[in-house]
This record gives C-alpha cells, structure tokens and sequence, in this order.
C-alpha cells in the first residue's frame, strides 16, 4: 500500500503543472486567433481571403468548437486527479476510483472525438465569409487524437470492468 500511496504522490505532482498547462496551451492560440488578434484570421490564410470581413459570431463559434475538447479534456485530468487523491488515502477497491476512471475515459474520449470534429469543420468556419461561399467539410484526422480516443474507451472500460469486479466480489462476500 505505501507503493501505490507514493506512486500516487508522484503521479499528482507531474500531473499538476500539466493541468494548468494544457488548457493554456491549448486555448491560447484559439484566443489569439478568434479575438486577440483580429487581422490574424484573414493574414497568410489560405482558407480565407484577404478581404473578407469576419463577424464576431462566426469567431465565437469558431471559439466554442475549439473550447469544447479543451474543456473535456481539462475534465478528464481533474477526474484522473481525483482518483490519484483516493489512492494517495489509500482507497484502492472501491466503487469511487471506479467512477472516476470511467468518467476519465469519456471525458478523454469526448475530448478527442470533439477536436477530431473540430478540425474537419475549422475550414469551412474560417471561410464563412470568403466572397466564393465557404470550403467543404475536411475529412482530417490526427492520429494523436485517434489514440487518444482509444485511451478514453480503454479507461472507460477499465472503469466499468473495476466496478463489476467490485460488486461480484460484495456479493461473494454476503454470500459467505
């Protein structure tokens, strides 16, 4: 148990900075793009022309489509935390790490459908405004979201799978 409760520990002080690195990182070039920058939008962008005038709906859309996996994924590490927090108590068998996994793996895996959704429909958002009409649906895939993806669906099932084995071994125990 001393293993897993120090394991526990290192894993939370590695997992701290990247918390509040990932959603920084991962926003901040959205925000310059959307709002910061405003000229950034059009300049040296080959899906949208110079001159197009971009309304602050469609950078509020283009935002929120971006934002969403940010905030899903944010949600997966604060799930991953808080089973790291009960096995650093000592909480190994229980119905809350279980949770917590399960929850981790959908929040990963939401989080990586979303960005992979998000990058086929950036071009046809950016160029909304273009004088031609807007671009068709890029069917475009990463293959570190694809894995991440399967990661979620991997903690999804091992969070499902704790938690059947939790209640087989209750009832094993009432049986007795």
């Amino acid at each position: 148990m001393h293993r897993i409760r120090r394991l526990a520990t290192i894993a939370m002080i590695v997992m701290l900075p990247m918390m509040l690195y990932y959603p920084y990182h991962a926003l901040a070039w959205n925000l310059e793009v959307s709002f910061l920058d405003p000229g950034k939008w059009t300049r040296n962008d080959r899906w949208v022309d110079p001159d197009a005038q971009i309304a602050m709906t469609t950078r509020i859309v283009f935002f929120t489509m971006w934002a969403v996996p940010v905030v899903l994924g944010f949600l997966g590490y604060v799930a991953g935390f808080w089973a790291l927090i009960l096995l650093r108590q000592g909480i190994v068998f229980d119905t809350r790490i279980s949770r917590r996994l399960s929850a981790m793996g959908i929040m990963i895996f939401s989080s990586s459908a979303l960005a992979l959704l998000a990058g086929a429909l950036s071009p046809m958002v950016r160029s909304w405004h273009n004088a031609d009409g807007p671009l068709p649906l890029r069917f475009w895939y990463s293959s570190g979201d694809v894995g991440l993806a399967f990661c979620g669906l991997a903690f999804l099932f091992l969070g499902l799978v704790m938690r059947e084995a939790i209640q087989i071994a209750r009832e094993n125990e009432e049986f007795i």
